[in-house]
């Protein structure tokens, strides 16, 4: 992973993004080279492979591929790998990248996959990490925000669905109820009807 990012690899797979944005291959493939150079447990240059993407403009790309192919699992599928794998971690920069995230998009993108593609496992595993990446956060009144965006989406529901379709998909269920998990965090009044939404649910 730090091989290729140190070659240049994540700039190149953006700028592939960016350049053949209507080729759903190249968009599928673009997404699943920025997931698997950006994740990893090796926490520091880990969260360097993640700044960078975000500073070549793939979280905007990456948003902009999910809203382009809706239709198209694979896109789907590895378009939400990505976002949640750009926005882990808990430090500063990565709190300012779930918010751009947010504010291009992402949540109602990861959840409008999920809305899309219910049989589709990946796509809820995927979906439910991005929504849950994104949504968590220690940045308070921004994080308690976006997960109202999400609740507000329909997320809450998509959840609840998305671990009702898919008992026997392990990945699902971790990662549905790590979403869960994250959208319905915080007390004030607007988490506390999110909870009992979830619960309705």
């Amino acid at each position: 992973k730090q091989r290729a990012a140190d070659a240049g690899g994540i700039e190149v797979a953006v700028a592939a993004m960016l350049a053949h944005p209507q080729v759903a291959h190249v968009q599928e493939y673009g997404c699943w080279a920025v997931a698997c150079v950006c994740v990893g447990t090796d926490d520091a240059a880990a969260l360097a492979r993640m700044q960078r993407t975000a500073d070549a403009g793939g979280i905007e790309l990456i948003v902009a591929a999910l809203q382009a192919h809706p239709q198209v699992a694979d896109v789907q599928q590895f378009g939400c790998l990505a976002m949640a794998s750009v926005c882990s971690g808990g430090d500063a920069a990565s709190l300012a990248r779930k918010q751009r995230a947010a504010d291009a998009g992402g949540i109602e993108v990861a959840v409008a996959a999920m809305l899309a593609h219910p049989q589709v496992a990946h796509v809820q595993e995927y979906g439910c990490w991005a929504v849950a990446c994104v949504c968590v956060g220690t940045d308070d009144a921004a994080a308690l925000a976006r997960m109202q965006r999400t609740a507000d989406a329909g997320g809450i529901e998509l959840i609840v669905a998305a671990l009702q379709a898919h008992p026997q998909v392990a990945d699902v269920q971790q990662f549905g109820c790590l979403a869960m998990a994250s959208v319905c965090s915080g007390g004030d009044a607007a988490s506390l009807a999110r909870k009992q939404r979830a619960a309705d649910a």
